[in-house]
């Protein structure tokens, strides 16, 4: 029986990834950084979606908040999916915070139409005290449009905009 009950923790933890080198954590989010093109310091914290996106192999979104020292100091939020999107340039995102009247939202498309990017400051200082995030996308061709959403628990974000803050020797965004 000690025999099934360790291979049940083995399996258990094989489901979870670990942090990524460098990486702290704060409940669901995950620290780390990275270095921009122009060479400015990228601090950054990521949580997993808590719904699957319905694909060949369903998995969970990723959303980051991060902030950028040097010039240009700026914050930014981004949405990772593993299926790319069809579109180009910018796609229209509706984002919902907790239960207030959800927003329409433009956000930019990388070039591996698998990264959404948004840079708003007001977005950022309105999650400072938000418990919840849902994001919705349309994608598809002009002949099958298919809808998707990701929600995220936001946890002690409060505490992770500060911690961003602080890394970056900026002030917190306020709303």
């Amino acid at each position: 029986m000690k025999l099934k009950a360790e291979l049940y923790v083995i399996s258990l933890l094989s489901l979870y990834p670990t942090a990524p080198v460098g990486a702290q954590d704060l409940g669901q989010w995950s620290f780390g950084q990275a270095k921009a093109a122009n060479g400015a310091i990228i601090h950054m914290a990521t949580l997993a979606s808590s719904t699957l996106i319905a694909s060949a192999t369903d998995y969970a979104a990723l959303y980051t908040i991060s902030c950028q020292t040097g010039e240009p100091m700026k914050w930014t939020q981004q949405l990772r999916l593993e299926d790319p999107l069809s579109s180009r340039g910018q796609i229209e995102l509706v984002a919902t915070i907790d239960r207030k009247l959800p927003r329409e939202e433009f956000w930019i498309v990388a070039g591996n139409k698998r990264l959404l990017t948004r840079e708003n400051l007001l977005d950022i200082a309105e999650l400072r005290t938000a418990n919840t995030l849902k994001l919705e996308w349309n994608w598809g061709w002009s002949w099958l449009w298919l809808s998707e959403e990701a929600h995220f628990e936001l946890g002690d974000v409060g505490t992770v905009i500060f911690t961003l803050a602080k890394n970056c020797g900026i002030e917190e965004p306020q709303w």
